[in-house]
């Protein structure tokens, strides 16, 4: 019984409120349509305010940040006075409403600015990065110089390989080769005027004067055993004719002819061997000497003079191809490797990433939202109201009451 009583109480109520609410519901429309009319008059001659959003990757020297990240984010919010409350005037300018690290990316902030317009707030954005940029440029600069001072140190360098020590391994090379011709030619020379000559002398030599010197001699010694025949003929004849005892001297001067004849032939023989070893042996051998000297010694060395090289010569051009040449390509590869620290892939200010994020709406304020809840708070407020003074009503007429 007491549940359904309350429950009949708490029905009396709700209709009551109902009831009063209705009865004031004049009071409720003209206060929610007036504070809702004050509102969106207020909302709509409110200068609204734009928002520019940017991401900026912080410069890097070979993939290494400029500057610590945090404590660039810090310095900006102090200069930009981020985490200060902003006046309406500010607006005008622009002001930096939000400077932070974005999650997983250690190197890139999110800047957020706001203005009277996109322009104000575009300008605002682009003055938060070249102030970045104005920050880091020096320690840019001062690496870059270092960059161009090595560059052009190794320039010097291959410079002074190529005109200074190569070219005096030239000149080196080429006394050299001076000299070598000269040797050369003087040997030549020497076999022209000197080894030819002689051997065509020996040559002539052998064929006319030794030759028939010989001939000669041979023709001496046939005549004397012809004269030796001749006498052993008379001493022949004699022998007959004589006594027992000349006869015995006879025989041995015959013998002794026959002696000298047989030495004379010998004599011959090895004269005509020697004629025989002269015209077969020693004048082709020295015809092929002559030969040798005109078609081999001196050919060779003519083409020595086209292809002059010694050992030293030789450890010269190899200094010049090999060790030079190679300083020369690994200066030239460094330069490349500097050139390429220049490079934006390894040397960079900090730059915007992508475009501005520029909304044609403006962020502040928000006129429907801001109606719309004015248009609740204000009848929340008249109903409120209501009751109340509904309320303090009943209290007087039942404080009058009491006292009758």
């Amino acid at each position: 019984m007491v549940e359904n009583k309350n429950i009949q109480e708490d029905e009396i109520d709700l209709r009551e409120l109902f009831q009063i609410i209705w009865k004031r519901k004049l009071f409720i429309i003209v206060f929610t349509f007036i504070i809702t009319l004050l509102s969106g008059i207020y909302i709509y001659k409110k200068n609204p305010i734009y928002e520019v959003k940017s991401f900026i990757e912080i410069g890097y020297i070979n993939q290494n940040m400029l500057e610590d990240i945090n404590a660039l984010e810090q310095k900006l919010k102090v200069i930009f006075s981020v985490e200060e409350n902003k006046i309406e005037e500010s607006y005008e300018k622009g002001i930096v409403t939000s400077i932070k690290q974005i999650k997983g990316v250690k190197n890139f902030l999110e800047i957020k600015t706001e203005g009277y317009s996109n322009e104000i707030a575009l300008l605002k954005n682009q003055e938060v990065l070249k102030l970045i940029q104005s920050l880091l440029e020096p320690k840019i600069k001062e690496y870059e110089v270092i960059l161009d001072n090595d560059i052009l140190n190794t320039k010097r360098e291959v410079e002074y390989i190529k005109e200074v020590e190569m070219k005096n391994i030239l000149s080196q090379i080429n006394i050299l080769k001076e000299q070598e011709i000269k040797n050369i030619d003087k040997k030549i020379n020497i076999l022209k005027t000197q080894n030819i000559p002689l051997i065509k002398n020996q040559i002539e030599f052998l064929s006319k004067k030794k030759i028939k010197t010989i001939e000669d001699k041979i023709s001496f010694y046939t005549k004397s055993i012809d004269k030796y025949q001749y006498e052993m003929n008379l001493i022949n004849k004699s022998i007959n004719k004589t006594q027992d005892t000349s006869s015995l001297i006879a025989s041995m001067q015959t013998l002794n002819y026959e002696n000298l004849m047989i030495n004379t032939q010998n004599k011959i023989k090895d004269l005509e061997l020697e004629i025989d070893s002269i015209i077969k042996d020693e004048i082709p051998k020295l015809k092929n000497e002559l030969e040798n000297i005109n078609e081999v010694q001196i050919r060779d060395l003519e083409n020595k003079k086209q292809n002059i090289s010694n050992e030293t010569i030789r450890k010269l051009e190899d200094k010049i191809n090999i060790e030079l040449k190679t300083k020369i390509t690994q200066l030239n590869e460094k330069v490349e490797t500097l050139n390429f620290k220049k490079s934006e892939q390894n040397l960079s200010n900090s730059k915007l990433i992508g475009n501005y994020v520029i909304n044609n709406n403006p962020t502040k304020p928000k006129k429907s939202l801001v109606i719309l809840v004015s248009f609740v708070t204000s009848f929340i407020f008249s109903v409120f109201i209501v009751l109340i003074s509904n309320f303090f009503s009943n209290s007087k007429i039942v404080i009058k009451e009491d006292k009758i």
